[in-house]
């Protein structure tokens, strides 16, 4: 028999870290000046929230009634360091870098818990999902890093 419990507190904490993605994507793309690369950024944040959404309804499934929808404190201070890095002369290169981080950090979660035995193989497929494009989203901010970088 599945455990709810667990089940919910795991979607909850994949929730947390979308929605600090969303959030720091939307932030990155209202400070960088590239609007090639506000557009991606917007992108990627609008992604996010629909991955956090997709996961609030299988919480919401699995009996997590009052799912939180905003991210961690940890989150918050990472995009206010991004913020006050890119205002003391690092410009979009360290707004991407700030990307670069939040989405290591998230990858390295989600691989964690898509070994989480207890998660049901639906769940897990859309975890790999979701994985699978954050690693496609830091990989193409590590290519935008890179090309800047040798420009």
């Amino acid at each position: 028999m599945p455990n709810s419990q667990h089940i919910a507190e795991e979607l909850q904490e994949l929730i947390q870290i979308c929605r600090d993605g969303q959030n720091g994507y939307r932030d990155g793309a209202e400070h960088v000046h590239d609007p090639e690369l506000k557009r991606v950024l917007n992108e990627v944040s609008l992604e996010r929230a629909k991955f956090a959404g997709d996961l609030e309804n299988e919480a919401v499934h699995w009996g997590k009634a009052d799912v939180d929808r905003k991210g961690t404190a940890l989150g918050a201070v990472h995009r206010g360091w991004a913020n006050l890095k890119a205002a003391l002369g690092g410009g979009d290169d360290a707004i991407l870098a700030s990307m670069e981080t939040g989405d290591e950090f998230a990858n390295k979660r989600y691989d964690e818990a898509i070994k989480d035995d207890e998660l049901p193989a639906d769940i897990v497929g859309i975890l790999r999902n979701q994985a699978q494009a954050i690693v496609g989203t830091l990989d193409r901010i590590r290519g935008i890093r890179r090309r800047r970088h040798v420009a």
